[in-house]
């Protein structure tokens, strides 16, 4: 006979129906502080070019207005709305800077020059412009305004200087003080692709990447653990407690969470219910500290990581 399945139950945040109403969705996120963010649009999101041949490339900005909507939620209280002014760009990120300002990023850029990253402040008024490299994966800032910024193969092997980096790191108004695969080597491999990042306090980040999937802790920017050979392969999202991570999907595995012991990397598996305890499945993963937070079609979902999970079935 079988090992019992066990399961996680995670907790609902939010249905995206019920924030965002009849506006297109583009994208969900948390603060520094952990509070929901979502970005969405009024009209249809133009973001895609169609060949005659059917392939499909990114579109840098639309070719009508766009007329952005951030809704933000502090805590349990009811939902705030900043409308920006309309725009060409096409935003895949948003990020809350301080109390009165927030960042919006275009994934895609046209080099060194373009600059795909703006700031506004509370009132929806454009601040600032500065470039934040190609081939965008993630963005999280810190409270202090710090801009963390991950990248995936074809920002890391395109031709921005920032992208090449494969993680970054900016100040509020773009200017950079750190560039990962600058300082890889030495038994700490650099990134081909950053699949996973998890900007847990202003003095320390984790991350996660292709090709051989190590885990890697940075603390004031230097590398302060290193794990290679992660067991989980292919994970887009992970929260971490002390010796303790909890990966979201895989390669082999994209319903699984996945507990991974630091000390001797032992996995275990587990299945992700609602609290009805049914099976949520064909989710998306990011984490931020010992938050793992995963998103279907309809919902936004969070797992806190506490000092100990049920028993798992091993990998």
């Amino acid at each position: 006979m079988g090992q019992p399945r066990r399961d996680i139950e995670a907790r609902r945040l939010l249905g995206f129906a019920e924030v965002v109403g009849d506006r297109h969705f583009i994208a969900a996120t948390v603060g520094p502080e952990l509070d929901p963010v979502l970005l969405t649009l009024e009209q249809q999101p133009d973001y895609r070019i169609e060949t005659a041949a059917g392939a499909s490339f990114p579109k840098k900005r639309a070719g009508r207005p766009n007329r952005f909507r951030i809704h933000h939620r502090v805590a349990d209280e009811a939902w705030k709305v900043l409308d920006l002014p309309e725009t060409a760009e096409n935003y895949h990120a948003v990020q809350p800077l301080g109390d009165e300002a927030w960042l919006l990023v275009r994934g895609r850029a046209d080099g060194e020059g373009d600059r795909n990253a703006h700031v506004y402040d509370h009132s929806g008024k454009r601040l600032r412009s500065f470039h934040a490299g190609d081939g965008i994966q993630d963005v999280q800032a810190t409270r202090g305004g710090q801009v963390w910024v991950s990248y995936f193969d074809e920002g890391v092997f395109g031709g921005t200087r920032l992208g090449q980096a494969g993680l970054a790191r900016m100040g509020g108004s773009g200017e950079c003080s750190f560039e990962f695969n600058r300082i890889a080597g030495g038994g700490v491999p650099g990134i081909s692709d950053c699949y996973a990042l998890n900007v847990a306090s202003e003095r320390e980040v984790w991350l996660y990447y292709y090709t051989d999937f190590p885990l890697v802790r940075l603390v004031d920017g230097r590398v302060d653990g290193l794990w290679p050979r992660f067991p989980v392969k292919g994970s887009p999202g992970f929260a971490i407690d002390g010796d303790t991570a909890l990966f979201g999907g895989g390669y082999n595995d994209r319903d699984t969470l996945h507990r991974v012991r630091l000390g001797d990397k032992r996995a275990v598996k587990f299945a992700l219910t609602d609290e009805h305890g049914r099976l949520l499945k064909r989710f998306s993963a990011f984490g931020r500290r010992d938050s793992l937070f995963l998103q279907t079609d309809e919902a936004l979902y969070v797992v806190e990581l506490p000092d100990r999970l049920p028993g798992g079935r091993t990998a």
